[in-house]
């Protein structure tokens, strides 16, 4: 480049320096050019030596293994010479490389990697857990990076095709969210390489981690607070189109211990584990084109067409050597989670288990495999149709029933809603607790306007559903149609899906008689069952002029989502038609499958398809070949599927989600408008085992609320880790104690028996060490051992949780009023929260659910009877303790009956409507009306003239 100035322009150095004369007489006279040029050249040539400083700059900050210093004012600049020194590097160290492999020497396992310096942005693959500097933890101060490919069994000589995942993470000192000077100056150089590097489609994840001292709920507020700093510090690169997801996870996913195998603190552990992880993806590397032996790259969009083929279909066959499965490091490296090989920490509960092929797929005791998405409908139907349970139910007139259990999920159902927990835990924003509204995605879940069809090389493969047509053969088909037709049902909302199968294809897909199919249409809205395919065809294609006219007369260049956005009432749900092909109605199914996707419309056929492509499914619903129009999308796809046994659990909870009645029965229901002669509070014979816990103990365990521990009146705040918690909270849930197997099964679902035994033993004995050290009784074991089973040293520690259970086990045998109502009062003071309650879905545990609401229940009929105590001679005390019930469960019918109630008698007409809207606003959230007894209710008091006049005839 200078010699091109100097033979172009000439030396920028004069041959003799100009006077002050000379200078005033050149710009005087009229520039014949001379001078334009002169500056154009010297412009040229400041330029030049400025790209040489900034290149020098960076060339020695990567010498020194330092981030370079931000330069104001020249940002593009030195972010191209930082580019061009990073390429430089690549290709040296790359070829460096190749000679080191060509060479005699060993070759270093997957599993393991040199210790890079604290800042790095060398793009080799490292080890799951932080960086280190000769072998030392890293400082507070520094950021480290790492590079994780996701295309490792790439032929040789070709680039990689996929994207690479690169982390950075910041280090923060003790108790602090504010970020160091050189963790500034890193983060500067890391907003410029995200800037050069980054694939602007992917969000960029931002992580907040703590240690484990403090409360947990500080370190998750803590947590987050650092990833919102760290998200400041990156905040330019908004301005630039890029979108974050911002978390935090307290001090649940540790990457180091911090404790010595003596049990005393490791300061240097606890310094790992306060981080910030920052984890973005590489623009992908464009690979050669491919050769006719290469897999073409595969479109994931729809690329189906309504209109027929212009020639006629071709048959193909997929390849049938599957792809291999991600090797561990590579599984590691890209999801973040430590490997289950670590003994120093134990992974959460609540993680989504992967399956062996890859983290998008679910795999169910049949043997069927789904998505995440149908485990998050699963999900949330489970929770839905609990809080349909609560509104329904009644509380006796006797009393708590300290008998009766929240029934426990089918297996198929646990298993799917603790995938669902664990997406909860990932994705939900931690500062809101578990029960907020606003963290209820209510049943039936809104679509996207897409449906997952299965995966293919270890990805999720969508397309959407308008315009999506399809023929399902071969021993696979009618799974993968019976999963197709349950995630239609559990992702319809509100008018935004509306299934059509004729009643034959129903019984045939979903295993179901007549009548029950009939029953089921009755709450699932979105399901149309017809008496045939003719009828089926003919709402289809009434359907489609009805969508045609909306399309004619709205203004030019609008689609069917415009029109849906300029007038909400109009209904107008994506139509899916499922149903068997029939020769003799091809022409009617040709004719609605014309420019489909302009109107919504998608048809599935058990069978060849009559426009569409035709796929032929194995037993494990792998595509083996496929004929007639369509995409490649079908390459190598194995679709989702369900097997029956499977299907009915999914149905039955669909039911009870839609609020359809359960069979067993409720309970008496107490009266309202009077209090009747009671009979003592009765607990049935089958109620828990409660230890004696009356007098002081060394240690106090709540349950009820947070999980605390204290010691003489101290929170202990260090030694017991969440895990630790959580075998606790299990082990006061099961009083009369618990096998090994049996907490090895709930709090290490996913982990392998031999494994999650070994964790156990390691908790436990955590768990003592710390107690022992903690009370100074170092003889004492506090969670004994008594044959097989395992529990709490009822004489060492007290729970509030037996607290609860016994004053209500009192009240049964009180018999005064008087009496019952003191120890009512103290159950209701006990209960403090739900059972493990957290500020985010930490406590979450899928074990924990049935509990958890068995608890709740309990409490809400306590409070609801101890308002009836109250009631005669203390009205106002009554209506306080009611809406303490309330706000334990804002969805039982029965507590705003007896506040309405209450107000009526105290002539308050107004709190009475108000009460009825708080319970109308209430139920809206699960799409239902109070029901006809509550209506009845509200008529009757507000015109008691009315209803007594009503009585007389």
């Amino acid at each position: 480049m200078p010699y091109l100035f100097v033979a172009l322009a000439g030396s920028p150095i004069p041959e003799q320096i100009p006077n002050w004369d000379e200078i005033l007489s050149t710009l005087s006279r009229r520039d014949d050019g001379t001078l334009f040029l002169g500056f154009l050249t010297y412009i040229a040539w400041g330029f030049w030596l400025i790209g040489i400083a900034l290149l020098m700059l960076e060339a020695g900050a990567r010498l020194r293994g330092r981030p370079a210093p931000h330069i104001p004012g020249l940002d593009g600049p030195q972010r191209l010479a930082a580019l061009l020194v990073t390429t430089l590097s690549v290709a040296v160290i790359g070829t460096t490389a190749a000679v080191s492999r060509a060479s005699t020497l060993p070759a270093v396992p997957h599993n393991v990697a040199a210790a890079p310096p604290p800042y790095t942005q060398s793009p080799s693959a490292t080890s799951d857990s932080d960086s280190a500097v000769d072998g030392q933890p890293d400082p507070p101060s520094t950021l480290t990076s790492r590079v994780g490919s996701l295309n490792r069994d790439a032929a040789p000589g070709h680039a990689a095709t996929r994207p690479q995942r690169h982390q950075v993470t910041a280090r923060f000192a003790f108790g602090s969210a504010q970020l160091s000077t050189p963790v500034k100056e890193a983060l500067a150089q890391t907003t410029r390489d995200i800037g050069t590097d980054a694939d602007l489609a992917q969000p960029i994840s931002i992580v907040g981690h703590t240690d484990a001292h403090g409360p947990a709920d500080y370190n998750q507020r803590l947590s987050v607070q650092r990833a919102r700093t760290v998200r400041e510090a990156l905040g330019e690169l908004a301005a630039h189109g890029f979108r974050f997801e911002v978390s935090g996870k307290g001090e649940r996913t540790p990457i180091a211990a911090e404790t010595h195998a003596d049990g005393s603190d490791d300061p240097s552990g606890r310094a790992r584990n306060r981080r910030v992880e920052i984890t973005y993806t590489l623009k992908t590397r464009h690979a050669p084109p491919a050769s006719p032996t290469t897999r073409p790259p595969h479109e994931q969009g729809d690329g189906n067409s309504g209109s027929p083929p212009p020639s006629p279909p071709a048959t193909q066959t997929a390849p049938s050597q599957p792809t291999p499965p991600p090797t561990p490091s590579e599984t590691a490296t890209t999801s973040g989670i430590p490997s289950e090989s670590a003994t120093s920490q134990d992974s959460s509960p609540t993680s989504p288990p992967a399956s062996t092929d890859h983290p998008y797929t679910v795999d169910l005791p049949s043997g069927a495999v789904v998505g995440l998405s149908f485990a998050a409908g699963v999900g949330t139907a489970l929770v839905v149709t609990r809080l349909h349970r609560r509104r329904r139910h009644r509380t006796s007139a006797t009393g708590p029933d300290l008998a009766r259990r929240e029934p426990p999920p089918s297996p198929t159902i646990r298993r799917l809603r603790r995938v669902d927990l664990g997406r909860e835990a990932q994705s939900s924003d931690p500062e809101l607790p578990p029960d907020e509204p606003s963290r209820l995605h209510l049943f039936p879940l809104p679509s996207s306007g897409r449906i997952v069809l299965g995966v293919r090389d270890h990805q999720e493969i969508t397309v959407p559903i308008g315009g999506f047509l399809v023929g399902l053969k071969g021993p696979g088909g009618i799974a993968v149609a019976r999963a197709l037709l349950l995630t239609f049902l559990m992702h319809a909302g509100d008018h935004d899906v509306e299934i059509i199968i004729p009643r034959s294809d129903a019984t045939r897909v979903l295993a179901l008689t007549p009548e029950q199919v009939n029953e089921l249409t009755q709450y699932a809205r979105a399901l149309r069952v017809t008496a045939d395919l003719n009828a089926a065809l003919r709402l289809l294609a009434s359907e489609r002029i009805h969508r045609a006219r909306l399309l004619d007369t709205a203004p030019d260049s609008q689609d069917l989502a415009a029109v849906r956005q300029a007038d909400p009432t109009e209904p107008l749900p994506r139509l899916v038609l499922v149903a068997t092909s029939a020769p003799e109605q091809q022409r009617r199914l040709e004719a609605v499958t014309v420019a489909a996707s302009d109107y919504d419309i998608a048809i599935i056929t058990l069978g060849e398809h009559p426009v569409g492509p035709t796929v032929h499914l194995d037993d494990a619903a792998q595509v083996t070949s496929w004929t007639g129009a369509g995409s490649d999308i079908w390459d190598g796809l194995r679709l989702f599927h369900v097997e029956q046994q499977d299907a009915d659990q999914v149905l039955e909870l669909i039911r009870g989600a839609h609020g359809a009645p359960e069979p067993e029965s409720e309970p008496e229901p107490a009266a309202h408008t009077k209090t009747a002669a009671r009979s003592p509070v009765s607990v049935a014979r089958s109620a828990p085992f409660v230890p004696q816990v009356r007098g002081d103990r060394p240690v106090y365990l709540q349950v009820l609320g947070h999980p605390t521990v204290r010691v003489d009146g101290q929170i202990l705040e260090t030694g017991i880790r969440g895990k630790g918690r959580e075998l606790l909270t299990h082990l006061a849930v099961h009083a009369e104690g618990a096998s090994r197997d049996a907490i090895v099964a709930a709090l290490w679902p996913d982990v392998d028996h031999k494994h999650a035994v070994m964790r156990f033993h390691a908790l436990l004995h955590e768990t003592r060490q710390t107690l022992k050290r903690a009370t100074g009784r170092i003889d004492e074991n506090f969670i004994a051992r008594t044959a097989d089973r395992y529990g709490i040293d009822p004489e060492l520690i007290s729970v509030d949780l037996w607290c609860f259970h016994t004053a209500l086990h009192e009240a049964s045998q009180a018999d005064r009023d008087q009496d019952q109502a003191v120890l009512l009062q103290e159950a209701a003071d006990t209960y403090q929260g739900h059972l493990a309650a957290e500020a985010s879905f930490e406590q979450a545990y899928e074990w924990i659910e049935p509990e958890r609401e068995t608890l709740r229940r309990q409490a809400v009929e306590a409070l609801i009877h101890l308002a009836v105590l109250y009631e005669r001679h203390e009205p106002e005390r009554a209506l306080t303790v009611l809406e303490r019930a309330r706000s334990l469960d804002r969805y039982a019918e029965e507590i705003y009956q007896h506040i309405m109630t209450l107000q009526a008698k105290l002539g308050r007409s107004d709190a009475v409507r108000r009460t009825y809207r708080l319970l109308e606003t209430s139920l809206e959230d699960l799409a239902v009306d109070p029901s006809e007894e509550t209506q009845q209710l509200l008529w009757r008091l507000l015109h008691p003239r009315g209803s007594s006049q009503m009585g007389q005839f």
